[in-house]
């Protein structure tokens, strides 16, 4: 049975995990207009963050069940190294091969989330989260204090 749950949901699923985060002054826009693919043709990200003079668009694509998702992905990682800002594709899903995840967590743009449609992603959160404060300038240490040297126990 096919599934009901849309790519947009899994958009929103991403942005409520960001702004859980609670980050003073980021700004998060969905489905923005970055640049063009073809003349006359513009290019609309699921989601752009902007933080200072920072910004991060996101590609947030699933698939749960049978779908065209592999193929659209080998595209969606082609179209965002053409961006002109800094991209990176978030994606979920079961039924996507394993080499096309090979192919795009090896390409340094795509992450792998678990995301499931009722409750929400489930793993991996940590590396998504990482990944969206170093691309935005932040302190994406901080949750790691207690791996710091201390230079004066030494």
């Amino acid at each position: 049975m096919p599934s009901t749950h849309s790519g947009v949901d899994f958009e929103s699923a991403l942005v409520n995990e960001i702004l859980s985060w609670e980050i003073p002054n980021l700004e998060i826009y969905r489905q923005p207009f970055v640049g063009s693919r073809f003349v006359g043709k513009k290019r609309y990200l699921d989601i752009v963050l902007k933080y200072n003079d920072k910004t991060l668009g996101i590609e947030a694509k699933s698939q749960l069940g049978a779908g065209t998702t592999d193929q659209k992905l080998i595209y969606t990682l082609e179209d965002a190294q053409k961006t002109p800002i800094p991209v990176i594709i978030v994606f979920s899903g079961d039924k996507i091969e394993q080499d096309i995840k090979t192919l795009l967590v090896s390409s340094g743009k795509a992450i792998e989330v678990k995301w499931n449609p009722d409750s929400g992603l489930e793993v991996d959160k940590d590396i998504f989260k990482q990944r969206i404060l170093i691309e935005l300038g932040l302190d994406w240490l901080n949750d790691q204090r207690d791996k710091r040297v201390n230079p004066d126990a030494h």
